[in-house]
């Protein structure tokens, strides 16, 4: 008796909408918006060629990203959703709040300088400023996902010391309907500490197709280090490890992974409706508006008050808890830090909610970001 055999099929649920995305040369910072909005893109096809990289950043997306594609996956560069590493500032312009994470992360706690204390890592498992157990350095960001990386999440940051804390790596899904096929390298690490912080904690990375191919491929995700201090400083902890998650019908990647590997056939995606994204924002102070896309430069303001006395800060947010209570930091030269709670929990709808909070500037540049944190 003869029978034919035929590969089992697995649907992306790509409709094509956001054409091909092709890496072809040099580092592309990659911060275009799918078609409809959100964190879920449809791509025909994914080809990241030899020598090129596609960055993604916290700074542009700062939930975890989605790519389905109806055809097949090439990743033969790199794709890097890592955490930034903390450094340490010698001048107050350089001690700009947390350090950056991959996209769905979190950011490092930001460091001690000019009488400030050091921050804790962010996130639901942000590293605290001191540990006992890595002498008086700052402690690692964790990892909260679970094994099925469902919800999709990245790393939290690291707590800050001397230096600031490493942030998280980023959380990305690729889906193909034909395969994936990696030779080059997807880095979601958790960025390294500096002068006694903590690493940040890796990232997660989902990758799903009837086919998941590749020789010679790194899969990565890993936490940050510790860094080392000087004299009594012990050094801070490193960040955990992420998840690497391959589900597939055949498996023939034969590279390497860091991060704790996971094996599996395709089952559902779990996507988001792909406006259900949170979004927490700052949109004037003082009743000056705040860029959509600000840039925390100390040489060009993004925005210019001349007031002594207390400002409004008008909070926007969306899909985030009614009743939630955000919290604004704001680092100025030769003062000390501000940690503002706003007035009064988010009110309106879960689409769209608002919440003001009052601060009293202090003279000279300040940068300002804005955190929230709830129970799902």
């Amino acid at each position: 008796m003869a029978a034919t055999l035929h590969g089992q099929p697995f649907p992306s649920g790509s409709t094509g909408a956001d054409g091909n995305l092709i890496a072809n040369t040099g580092v592309t910072t990659f911060t275009a918006a799918p078609v409809g909005g959100g964190s879920v893109y449809n791509f025909n096809t994914i080809q990241i060629a030899p020598g090129s990289t596609l960055k993604l950043s916290g700074a542009a997306f700062p939930g975890p990203l989605y790519f389905l594609a109806q055809g097949a996956v090439t990743v033969g560069g790199t794709i890097d959703l890592s955490g930034q590493s903390g450094s340490v500032p010698t001048t107050p312009a350089q001690r700009t709040g947390p350090t950056i994470p991959g996209p769905g992360g979190y950011g490092g706690g930001a460091a001690s300088f000019a009488g400030n204390p050091a921050l804790a890592g962010l996130g639901p498992a942000g590293g605290a400023v001191n540990l006992n157990n890595c002498g008086i350095g700052a402690g690692g960001g964790g990892f909260t996902g679970n094994q099925f990386l469902v919800p999709l999440v990245g790393g939290s940051g690291g707590g800050g010391n001397a230096g600031s804390g490493g942030a998280g790596g980023g959380a990305l899904l690729i889906a193909s309907s034909v395969s994936i096929t990696v030779t080059g390298t997807i880095t979601a690490n958790g960025g390294n500490g500096n002068s006694a912080s903590g690493g940040g904690g890796g990232g997660g990375v989902r990758l799903v197709a009837p086919v998941i191919a590749g020789t010679g491929g790194t899969i990565t995700t890993a936490g940050g280090g510790g860094s080392s201090g000087s004299g009594f400083d012990a050094g801070g902890c490193g960040g955990a490890n992420g998840i690497v998650r391959l589900e597939s019908f055949q498996n023939t990647f034969t590279g390497s992974t860091s991060g704790n590997l996971y094996l599996a056939n395709p089952f559902s995606l779990f996507i988001p409706a792909s406006t259900a994204q949170p979004s927490l924002i700052v949109t004037s102070i003082g009743g000056v508006a705040v860029p959509s896309n600000p840039t925390g430069s100390f040489v060009v303001p993004d925005a210019v008050v001349n007031s002594s006395s207390p400002l409004t800060v008008n909070i926007q947010a969306s899909n985030i808890p009614l009743g939630t209570i955000p919290t604004v930091y704001f680092s100025t030269e030769n003062f000390p830090d501000q940690k503002i709670a706003a007035n009064a929990g988010l009110a309106g709808t879960l689409a769209s909610s608002t919440t003001t909070a009052t601060v009293t500037l202090n003279p000279g540049y300040s940068i300002g970001f804005i955190t929230a944190t709830w129970v799902q």
